[in-house]
C-alpha cells in the first residue's frame, strides 16, 4: 500500500559531484533510469526554494473541480490575485491561479472546530467515556495512540554529527538561560527547564478540552516571553518563514501551514487560551507570525510582526485584543529600552523600516534605506535602542547587505565586507536572522542557509563591526556553525549572557556556550519531539524497527526506543523494507534511490544505484503486500518518475520494465501507486487520473478508469493516495483519496465497474473538507479503512460509508503516511511535526 505526498523539502539536492545542478531535472516524458557504479559524495544544490519544490506542488490549495471535463474551475479571488500573479500550473498546463481554491482565512478554525466537536463525541459514545469522564490524551479502556519518536534523531546532518530536532521557527529564553521555550513549525511548542538538556511538549492536552483548541496550534512562527515573569508566553500560530512557498502555492513540499491567531499562556504553558482580533481589524486566523516583541515596562503590551501586517496587543475594556497598526507583510519586530527610553522597530518586507515608543503610532526609522528588496530582519541589543541592525534579502532570496542605524535617525549605512551566509544566492525568503551580543552593540551573528562543507550544515556567523574612514565593515567574521544544522531561522542570545547564543533552524534547537570565542554549537534535542516524518517503512516480524523519511533530515531509523538514529543524508522520502529479507532496504532522496543490503543500521552500507529524474519532490516507491508464503513477491518494486512507472523484479537490482501513462502531460506525474498483484498496479497522478496497469509476460497494458462510462470520477484535483481493497478477491477494487479542498468527497471506491463516494453519508459522519494524504485497508478485517488527513485519522468499519475519528492521544499534527503493520496488528502513522505514532487494532 502506498503513500504518497510530496516530501518537505530541504534546502540543497544531495547530487553527485560529477553532475551539474539541475541536470537531473528533465521532461517527465524524458526520464531514463541512470545507473551509479559507486556511492558518491553528495553535492549543495544551488537553486532556490522554488526549484527544490518545483511548481507541480499545488496540493492543498488545488480546487477540486467537478471533474477533469467540467466546464469551470474554482474561482480566483480578488483579494491576493496580485501575490499570485506569478503562479503557473504544472497540474493543468497553461492555467494560472484560477486552479487554486481560495478558503476563508477562518476555514482552518472552522475545521479543527469541527474535528474537536466530533472527536469528544465519538468518545462520548464509547463505553470508556462512562468511566473515565471528560476525553484525554488516554482513555483507560480505549485505544490510544502511542508516541513512537524520535524524540531526536542521532548522528544528524551537521559537521560533527550532533543530534538533530525537528524545524524550529521560534525561541524564548528566560535570565538564566535555564528556562527555554521553543516554538516548532508543525508540533508546537516545547519547555526546558534544564537549559536545553531535556524538552517536554507543552501542546499534549489536545483531548482534555475538545472545545477549547488554543493547546492543539501545532503550526507556529513565534514566541516571547515576559522576561520578569517566563510563566507569561505569547505564540504566534503559523509559520512565517514559509510565506514565499505559501504565496505561490508551493506547499505540501515544504508544507506552509497557517494558524488561528495569537494564544497565550499564564502558567507556563500548562494552559492556552485563543487571544481575538479587535472589530474592524483584518483577522489573524489563517495568517502567520514571523516575530513577536514584549514591552520589558508592560508585559501586556505586544507587537506582532504577521503576514497581514503589525499589530499590537492592547486594552479594550478590562480585556486585551490585537489590533492591526499598519497594513502589508511585516517579516521583524524588536524592542530595546534602557533609562525609561524604550523603542520599537519594525520591517514591512519588501521596504520600510518603522519606530515606536508606545507601540501605537509609528513613524519612518532613518532616511535612505534600500528599495527594491525582499525579505529583512532586525537585530538590536536589548538595553541600547540606539544602535539597529538590519539584514536584507534580494527579492530573489539572495544576501542584498548588512545596514546599521545609529541614534534611530539619520541615515542608514551600509557595512561593508559581510560573510556569505546565503553562499546559494537564494532561500533569504526562509532562513534569514539576526542577533546582537547583550553586552557589545558591535558584535552581531548572521544566520542564513547552509555552510560551504560537508554536509551542508548551518551558516551562522559571529562578525564584529568597525568604523573605517570610509564608513562601516565586518572584520573578522567567523563561521561559527557547521555544527548545528542549516537553515537558520533563529538567533537568541540568553539575557545578559555574552557566551551563550540560541539557534533554532530546520534541525531543532542548538547552543553554543562560547559564541564570542571559539564556541561550536552543540545539538540540545533530546525530547524535542517535532520531526516532520513523511512516509514510514516497518521490519515484517520486530515491530520495533522502523524507518522513516524526514523533511531535511534524511532517513532515520530505529531498533526500538524514542530516540532514532540517521542512517541517511538529504530530504528523506520514501522508505521500503523488503519483507522476506529484512537487510535490503530502499530509499528516496533527491531524485535518488538509495539501496543497503545491511539493515539500513548506519550511513555506511548505502549506495545510490538509480537516479529517475525528479518530478515530485518524493516519487512513490512501493512492493508487493506482506504474504509469508510467497516470499519472491517481495522483490517486486515499482517507482514513479513523471508520466513513466519502473519496474524491478530484484529489488531494485535491475529495472527490466517501464510503461508510460497515456495522455501525456495531460496524464500529470505519477503521485500514488500499489501493487493488487505481481500482475496489476493502480496508479494515481496529480492530474486526478487513476490507471490500473496489467502484465502479459514484460509487457504493461495501461487502462484509463476516472472516466469510466459506467461511473466515472464526478470531481478532479489530486490524487493523493491509492490503495487495493483486499475484501474483493478479483483484485479489481481500490479506494483513492484526494488533496485540495473545495469539496467533502475526499475519499472513493472503485468497484471494478464505478465510482462511488466513500467519504460519509451525513454531518455526523462524513470527512472533512481538508486534504487527505494516505490510505490503509486492512486486509484482515473486510470494511475496515483508515485515511490520515491534515487534521486527524479517520476510521471506518463499513468501507468508507461512516467515519470517525480516530481519537486519544493523537496530536494535530497533519498525517502524512498510514502503514498497518503486518504481522502485529497496529496501525502507524506519520505526522508532520510529531514523528510516528502508533495505536493497535
Amino acid at each position: 500500500m502506498a503513500k504518497k505526498r510530496p516530501a518537505a523539502g530541504g534546502k540543497r539536492e544531495k547530487r553527485p559531484k560529477e553532475k551539474k545542478p539541475g541536470a537531473s531535472r528533465k521532461p517527465a516524458a524524458k526520464f531514463r533510469p541512470q545507473r551509479l557504479s559507486k556511492q558518491v559524495r553528495p553535492e549543495r544544490e544551488e537553486d532556490g526554494p522554488h526549484s527544490w519544490f518545483l511548481s507541480q506542488i499545488e496540493a492543498t490549495y488545488f480546487g477540486l473541480t467537478e471533474g477533469e471535463a467540467a466546464p469551470g474551475v474554482v474561482a480566483e479571488a480578488a483579494a491576493g490575485a496580485a501575490a499570485r500573479s506569478s503562479f503557473r500550473s504544472v497540474y493543468r498546463p497553461g492555467a494560472r491561479a484560477e486552479v487554486l481554491a481560495t478558503p476563508d482565512a477562518v476555514v482552518w478554525v472552522e475545521r479543527l472546530s469541527e474535528y474537536k466537536r466530533r472527536k469528544a463525541s465519538a468518545v462520548t459514545r464509547s463505553a470508556a467515556f462512562a468511566l473515565a469522564g471528560p476525553p484525554g490524551p488516554f482513555v483507560p479502556g480505549a485505544r490510544n495512540w502511542a508516541a513512537l519518536g524520535p524524540m531526536m534523531v542521532l548522528q544528524g546532518q551537521t559537521v560533527g554529527e550532533e543530534p538533530v530536532g525537528g524545524r524550529v521557527a521560534g525561541i524564548a529564553v528566560a535570565p538564566g538561560g535555564l528556562r527555554v521555550y521553543a516554538a516548532a513549525a508543525c508540533g508546537g511548542v516545547f519547555r526546558s527547564d534544564d537549559g536545553g538538556t531535556t524538552w517536554r511538549s507543552l501542546m499534549d492536552a489536545f483531548d482534555v478540552d475538545p472545545v477549547n483548541f488554543a493547546s492543539t496550534s501545532l503550526a507556529c512562527g513565534a514566541i516571547a516571553i515576559d522576561p520578569a515573569d517566563p510563566d507569561r508566553i505569547y505564540v504566534g500560530t503559523g509559520e512565517g518563514d514559509t510565506h514565499a512557498m505559501f504565496l505561490s502555492r508551493i506547499v505540501n513540499a515544504l508544507p506552509a501551514y497557517r494558524g488561528i491567531g495569537p494564544i497565550r499562556s499564564d502558567d507556563g504553558g500548562a494552559n492556552w487560551l485563543s487571544e481575538t482580533t479587535a472589530a474592524g481589524s483584518p483577522g489573524l486566523a489563517g495568517e502567520a507570525f514571523f516575530a513577536l516583541a514584549v514591552d520589558p515596562t508592560n508585559r501586556e503590551n505586544v507587537i506582532a510582526a504577521t503576514t497581514a501586517g503589525l499589530y499590537q496587543r492592547a486594552p479594550n475594556s478590562g480585556a486585551f485584543e490585537w489590533r492591526r497598526r499598519r497594513p502589508d507583510v511585516h517579516s521583524s519586530v524588536v524592542v530595546a529600552e534602557t533609562g525609561g527610553s524604550l523603542r520599537f522597530f519594525a520591517a514591512k518586507w519588501g521596504g520600510d523600516v518603522l519606530q515606536s515608543t508606545d507601540g501605537e503610532t509609528w513613524t519612518g526609522a532613518g532616511t535612505g534605506f534600500p528599495t527594491g528588496i525582499g525579505r529583512i530582519a532586525l537585530g538590536v541589543r536589548r538595553a541600547d535602542p540606539s544602535r539597529l541592525y538590519a539584514l536584507v534579502a534580494t527579492t530573489a532570496g539572495a544576501l542584498q547587505g548588512v545596514y546599521r542605524l545609529d541614534g534611530g535617525g539619520g541615515a542608514w549605512k551600509r557595512i561593508a565586507s559581510p560573510p556569505n551566509i546565503l553562499p546559494g544566492g537564494s532561500q533569504g525568503d526562509y532562513d534569514l536572522a539576526i542577533a546582537v551580543d547583550p553586552n557589545d552593540s558591535d558584535l552581531v551573528y548572521l544566520g542564513g542557509s547552509y555552510a560551504n562543507a560537508t554536509p551542508w550544515p548551518g551558516s551562522v556567523w559571529r562578525s564584529r563591526v568597525q568604523s573605517t574612514a570610509t564608513g562601516l565593515k565586518f572584520a573578522g567574521s567567523a563561521s561559527i556553525g557547521t555544527h548545528a544544522h542549516a537553515d537558520v531561522h533563529v538567533l537568541v542570545p540568553t539575557p545578559n549572557d555574552s557566551n551563550e547564543l540560541w539557534c533554532g533552524c530546520d534541525g531543532g534547537v542548538f547552543l553554543n556556550r562560547a559564541a564570542r570565542t571559539v564556541g561550536q554549537f552543540a545539538g540540545v534535542n533530546n525530547g524535542l519531539a517535532c520531526l516532520c516524518s513523511n512516509f514510514i517503512s516497518q521490519h515484517p516480524t520486530d515491530p520495533n524497527i522502523l524507518f522513516t523519511g524526514l523533511q531535511d533530515n534524511g532517513t532515520a531509523r530505529t531498533s526500538g526506543g524514542s530516540a532514532w538514529t540517521h542512517v541517511g543524508y538529504g530530504d528523506g522520502g520514501y522508505c521500503l523494507v523488503n519483507w522476506a529479507d529484512p537487510n535490503r532496504v530502499l530509499t528516496f532522496a533527491n531524485g535518488k534511490v538509495n539501496r543497503s543490503t545491511t539493515g539500513g543500521t548506519s550511513h555506511s552500507g548505502w549506495s545510490e544505484v538509480w537516479s529517475f529524474g525528479w518530478a515530485t519532490m518524493t516519487q512513490p516507491i512501493v512492493s508487493m503486500p506482506y504474504n509469508a508464503g510467497a516470499a519472491t513477491e517481495a522483490e517486486w518494486v515499482a517507482v514513479g518518475a513523471g508520466n513513466l512507472v519502473y519496474v524491478s523484479r530484484d529489488f531494485a537490482g535491475t529495472w527490466p520494465m517501464q510503461f508510460a501513462l497515456p495522455g501525456g502531460a495531460a496524464a500529470g506525474s505519477v503521485f500514488a501507486l500499489a501493487f493488487a498483484s505481481t500482475s496489476r498496479i493502480f496508479i494515481g497522478t496529480t492530474r486526478g487520473r487513476v490507471f490500473r496497469a496489467d502484465r502479459t509476460g514484460t509487457t504493461w497494458t495501461v487502462s484509463r478508469l476516472d472516466d469510466v462510462a459506467a461511473g466515472g470520477l464526478p470531481i478532479s484535483g489530486l490524487i493523493t493516495d491509492v490503495a487495493v481493497d483486499w475484501s474483493v478477491t478479483t483484485n479489481d477494487c481500490l479506494y483513492v483519496a484526494f488533496g485540495g479542498m473545495g469539496d467533502r468527497r475526499h475519499v472513493w471506491r472503485f468497484d471494478g465497474v464505478r465510482w462511488e463516494a466513500r467519504s460519509g453519508t451525513t454531518a455526523v459522519d462524513w470527512l472533512l473538507d481538508v486534504e487527505h494524504n494516505a490510505l490503509a485497508v486492512d486486509a484482515a478485517a473486510a470494511g475496515n479503512v483508515y485515511v490520515g488527513a491534515d487534521i486527524g485519522v479517520w476510521h471506518s468499519s463499513d468501507g468508507g460509508l461512516h467515519w470517525e475519528p480516530l481519537q486519544n492521544g493523537l496530536p494535530d499534527a497533519p498525517v502524512f503516511d498510514l502503514q498497518i503493520h503486518p504481522t502485529q496488528r497496529l496501525l502507524r502513522a506519520a505526522t508532520h511535526g510529531r514523528g510516528v505514532f502508533e495505536i493497535a487494532l
